[in-house]
């Protein structure tokens, strides 16, 4: 089973900017790090189990180079506007899950190592994959995560260097809002890569519900999330 581990956010502001001036349920986001690999950066809103990341070019040229999906995603995206575009899916066993896509008759990435420069100097690392698209107007997939650190660990770790607070802990991201063109298509699409039953235009996670809504311009993404308060 897959739980809702981040929602992407790609912004033009600098992660020092979205820190002074987003504030969300009176709580600021905080500077992730870099990922020098990508040639991008981001900051972080966490919620209870979950957080939003705002994702921002910091270097164009290796940007450009770069061959990660999210990567080309965000340039592709970014000239359209701001805003909520794609999320990640936490698991436990990445490698399995791979195996399992690959069997079902998707194309994947593969397995990729990936690391974020914290501003500190620590290095976090996870792992990424990837079910392969071309990057454009449709509905991109989820994509997934698996962390090098369990999630009781990471949260440990991050109050103790105070970036989730205890109002952080009092949100969650209830509910993920998709602007699609046939909604039947997309939650049909979206049930059979997750193993997740239909209900309606809703799938439901373990943390988050998705909803598929009509919409229709050309492009299809992550419209916006609504966020829940304990």
């Amino acid at each position: 089973m897959f739980e809702l581990d981040h929602v992407v956010y790609f912004t033009k502001k600098t992660p020092e900017e979205i820190t002074k001036e987003v504030s969300i349920e009176s709580l600021h986001p905080v500077i992730g790090g870099q990922h020098l690999q990508w040639g991008t950066h981001n900051a972080l809103l966490y919620t209870r189990d979950s957080y939003i990341e705002y994702l921002a070019v910091e270097d164009e040229s290796v940007a450009r180079k770069s061959s990660q999906p999210l990567v080309q995603q965000l340039l592709y995206d970014l000239p359209g506007g701001e805003g909520f575009y794609t999320l990640c899916l936490r698991t436990d066993s990445i490698e399995e899950k791979n195996i399992y896509f690959r069997k079902l008759g998707y194309r994947t990435t593969g397995v990729i190592p990936a690391e974020r420069k914290t501003q500190d100097g620590e290095l976090l690392r996870w792992k990424m994959l990837f079910i392969e698209q071309r990057i454009g107007d449709d509905l991109p997939y989820p994509f997934f995560i698996q962390w090098e650190q369990p999630l009781a660990v990471r949260y440990q770790n991050l109050k103790a260097t105070g970036m989730v607070q205890e109002a952080n802990e009092k949100l969650f991201i209830e509910r993920c809002l998709f602007n699609v063109r046939n909604t039947d298509q997309k939650i049909t699409q979206w049930s059979r890569l997750l193993s997740l039953p239909v209900n309606g235009n809703t799938l439901r996670l373990p943390n988050t519900t998705f909803v598929f809504q009509a919409f229709n311009e050309q492009k299809e993404r992550l419209h916006n999330i609504e966020l829940g308060k304990i």
